[in-house]
C-alpha cells in the first residue's frame, strides 16, 4: 500500500476548477450553521474542510451523519450532501432541520439504512466522509466495496479517528488503533492505493486523506500532484 498520498487539496482544485468560479453566497440560515457549535473548538471543521479542498458543488456522502454536525458544515461550505444514518429518529431530526433551513433535495438527501450499508448508489458521490466510525464497521471489506461503487473516481475518502493514546476526549485507548494500522486496514480491505494522514491538524485526532492512485500521465488530464508528509503522532 502507498503511504505517501497525493494532496487532496491540489487534486480537487485540478478536478473542480478555480475556487472563485464555484463559490456561491450562502443564505443566512446556512451561514448560521457554520458557526456557534461548541464542538467546533475540538473538531476544527475549518481545518478539516480546508484539507478537503474546494467542496462547493461537489456531492459529499456523510456516511455516519448522526446529528448532522458534519453534514451541515459541508453544506455551509457549498457542498451537496447525502446524510446517511442507521436510526429513523436521527433521519427525522435531520429532515426537520433541512425543512427549517429551506434546503431542497438538491442540497441535502437524508437516508436511513441498515447497519453496514453505506447508503450510496452507483457513482453518485464525489467524496465520502467517515467521522470516528471506521473502527466500528464490522465487515470493512463489504462496506468499503459498496461505498466505492457509489463514488466517482478517484473516490476521495476523508476519515477522522482518535489518536492512539488515552482519552478523554474520545473513547479509551482500548477502543482506538495506531494510525499506521488503520492505513493498513484500508489497503487490506479495499482497492485504495493512496492513503495518508495528518495527526497535527485537529486536537487529539488524525485526519486520513484517501483516494485511488492518479497517474499524471494518463487519462488525458495532467494533475500537478504534491506528496503529503506523514506527521508523527
Amino acid at each position: 500500500m502507498r503511504v505517501l498520498t497525493l494532496s487532496l487539496l491540489v487534486l480537487l482544485a485540478a478536478c473542480g476548477g478555480p475556487a472563485e468560479e464555484q463559490s456561491d453566497p450562502q443564505p443566512p440560515a446556512q451561514q448560521a450553521e457554520a458557526i456557534g457549535d461548541p464542538r467546533d473548538a475540538s473538531q476544527r471543521p475549518d481545518v478539516v474542510i480546508g484539507l478537503m479542498g474546494n467542496i462547493a458543488h461537489l456531492t459529499v456522502a456523510d456516511l455516519f451523519a448522526e446529528d448532522g454536525y458534519w453534514t451541515f458544515k459541508f453544506i455551509a461550505a457549498g457542498a451537496n450532501v447525502i446524510a446517511v444514518v442507521n436510526d429513523a429518529a436521527e433521519a427525522e431530526a435531520l429532515e426537520a432541520r433541512k425543512k427549517a433551513m429551506g434546503l431542497g433535495d438538491d442540497r441535502l438527501q437524508v437516508r436511513a439504512v441498515p447497519v453496514g450499508d453505506p447508503g450510496i448508489y452507483k457513482e453518485e458521490a464525489d467524496m465520502a466522509f467517515i467521522g470516528h466510525r471506521f473502527l466500528t464497521i464490522q465487515d470493512k471489506r463489504d462496506f468499503l466495496t459498496r461505498m466505492r461503487a457509489g463514488m466517482e473516481y478517484p473516490r476521495y475518502l476523508v476519515m477522522l479517528e482518535w489518536q492512539y493514546k488515552d482519552g478523554p476526549p474520545g473513547p479509551p485507548k482500548s477502543e482506538r488503533m495506531p494510525s499506521d494500522r488503520i492505513m493498513d486496514l484500508v489497503g487490506e480491505y479495499s482497492e485504495y492505493s493512496d492513503v495518508g494522514a495528518h495527526s497535527d491538524k485537529v486536537p487529539d485526532q488524525v485526519v486520513f486523506l484517501i483516494n485511488d492512485y492518479m497517474d499524471s500521465g494518463g487519462g488525458g488530464q495532467s494533475i500537478d500532484a504534491a506528496t503529503m508528509e506523514m506527521m508523527p503522532e
